[in-house]
């Protein structure tokens, strides 16, 4: 009967163990994806800052199309972005010069953003920074170290994404 006991003892710890094992990796997921993106955004940000933008702008003007501008109902689902937020933002890339709408041929509501020389040359900047920082960590982490972050971070996305359908149901 004792050592039944001590069975059931052992494995009620065990369990208890592994559960706070699953909850502090959980918990340092979060906080590495967290601390990861938040420091990634502060670099773009500052950046940004100095030549008078946001890196939501500097986003904006990367995922424009340089030679033939994009529609903006395709900019959003690029960008991630809500709709009303994206309006804000293609409007005070207008006021201020970094981008023009342009009515499509084919169908007057329909509107293609261009880029102006301003904010060719600010995509131009953006894309170096981007392309810097990519070159950077490409530099110090090694293809097979890469290839697993790139299938974590795949992993990691399709959970989130089936949770958030989960909690949409």
């Amino acid at each position: 009967m004792h050592s039944i006991f001590c069975y059931i003892c052992v494995n009620h710890i065990t369990k208890k163990i592994m559960e706070n094992k699953i909850v502090e990796r959980v918990d340092n997921i979060d906080l590495i994806l967290k601390s990861t993106w938040l420091a990634v955004s502060k670099m773009y940000s500052e950046f940004a800052q100095d030549h008078d933008a946001t890196a939501v702008q500097a986003l904006t003007l990367l995922k424009i199309d340089p030679k033939e501008g994009t529609r903006s109902t395709n900019l959003g689902p690029k960008m991630a972005i809500e709709p009303t937020s994206l309006t804000r933002i293609i409007k005070l890339l207008e006021d201020n010069g970094y981008i023009y709408k342009e009515k499509t041929p084919n169908d007057k509501r329909e509107v293609i953003i261009k880029l102006t020389d301003k904010g060719l040359n600010s995509r131009n900047l953006s894309k170096e920074v981007v392309v810097n920082f990519n070159r950077k960590v490409v530099e110090k982490v090694t293809p097979d170290k890469m290839e697993i972050f790139k299938e974590v971070m795949h992993d990691i996305l399709k959970i989130a994404n089936e949770l958030n359908n989960k909690n949409k149901a």
